[in-house]
């Protein structure tokens, strides 16, 4: 306990110090006092969960699971991984042709590796493994790829999956043959840009450095990206006097990077997030950033940076946009719970005659209910699927 305590110290007094820095030396003032450098809240959001050594998403410690600050739908039993794999399948009919394989599957920051062991496991019950699909998966963070080593060791070792980190994936181009990529919850961890309008003016929100108490503050700053009003008015984003929101460039930047090392593919997000509409809506007034640490949600990004993840709701009439922008076709959109039906899932409820809460019957009712109904996430989460052939 004491070593752990020592670690997470060091690794506190490290960000503090880069962050301090960083602001130190940037070129960017706040519009209230010119003389004061602070950053733009994407950057600040970057270092807090990528820094190589203090960021968040780059530590040791596993973040997902029942050990970790969160849970993704994976984690809910088997069903989404399962239908998920049917849905993959049906796509790959669809757009690339009965029976055609092999099919690259990327799962783009898959974590620990359940989702791409469910949807693995699935294939091979249908027999579409391994000449149908080679799995691909990808994550920065050396917790996770250590499990999703161990998750996927007998895959890995026939040769029908793959783990690679991040930096060794930027390497990669899959133009040869078709691809899927799949990004479960992970355009919500991408950084993004805050923008308020105050006095009648759009500035971006920035942070500053507190040297009386040692922490990081917010500040308002001019923009520091002219691409951040084009941007607004592509989507259609119009904010009230005093509102503020969160803008996914880097999310945008993303998929056209990613474009351009695909050949024919199809594009599969699952995240939590809504319309332009809904997200600019008179109740945002605050816009949508949380943060989570331990299972818990809290409304301060200046707190402890490093120590718990930091997110937006994913804007998916943002997301639309770059995709066409980068030649792809919307293929569909939906809720998660539109999906999950559709998909088959209430198929998949089965009589539980027996009296044990624990069976295996059980089990799998119970996470179905939580898939469609808890706490209405599953009319949060969205379905987003682009194609290009």
């Amino acid at each position: 306990m004491g070593s752990e305590s020592n670690s997470n110290a060091v690794k506190a007094s490290g960000m503090a110090a880069y962050l301090a820095g960083a602001i130190a030396q940037s070129p960017h003032r706040s519009a209230e006092d010119a003389g004061v450098p602070c950053l733009s809240f994407r950057d600040y959001m970057a270092a807090c969960l990528y820094h190589p050594r203090y960021g968040y998403y780059r530590a040791e410690t596993v973040r997902t699971g029942r050990q970790g600050d969160f849970y993704t739908s994976a984690y809910v039993g088997d069903v989404l991984g399962e239908l998920l794999a049917d849905r993959i399948d049906s796509l790959a009919d669809e757009w690339f042709g009965p029976g055609t394989g092999p099919i690259d599957v990327i799962d783009w920051g898959g974590g620990a590796g359940r989702l791409s062991a469910q949807m693995l496991r699935r294939w091979r019950e249908r027999g579409r493994s391994p000449d149908r699909f080679v799995l691909t998966l990808i994550d920065g963070h050396p917790g996770h790829l250590r499990l999703a080593l161990e998750a996927l060791a007998e895959a890995a070792a026939s040769g029908t999956a793959r783990i690679l980190a991040e930096a060794e994936a930027e390497a990669n181009v899959w133009r040869e043959r078709p691809a899927v990529v799949v990004g479960n919850e992970l355009l919500d961890a991408m950084p993004v840009h805050r923008v308020v309008r105050r006095d009648g003016r759009l500035r971006e929100w920035g942070v500053r450095w507190d040297a009386a108490v040692a922490a990081p503050r917010p500040c308002l700053m001019a923009q520091t990206d002219p691409a951040l009003t084009a941007w607004m008015e592509r989507d259609g984003i119009a904010l009230a006097e005093g509102q503020s929101a969160e803008l996914h460039l880097d999310a945008g930047a993303w998929l056209r990077a990613l474009s351009g090392r695909l050949g024919r593919a199809l594009l599969v997000f699952l995240d939590y997030g809504d319309e332009t509409e809904e997200l600019t809506a008179p109740h945002r007034m605050d816009g949508t950033l949380l943060c989570y640490a331990r299972h818990a949600a809290h409304a301060d990004p200046y707190a402890q940076p490093g120590e718990h993840d930091l997110t937006a709701h994913v804007n998916f009439t943002s997301i639309r946009h770059a995709a066409r922008e980068a030649g792809w076709t919307e293929a569909s959109y939906a809720t998660q719970k539109e999906f999950l039906v559709s998909a088959g899932i209430l198929d998949r409820l089965a009589e539980n005659a027996g009296t044990d809460p624990f069976g295996s019957v059980a089990r799998r009712n119970r996470a179905i209910r939580q898939l469609l109904l808890s706490d209405g996430m599953s009319e949060l989460f969205k379905v987003q699927v682009f194609a290009r052939v």
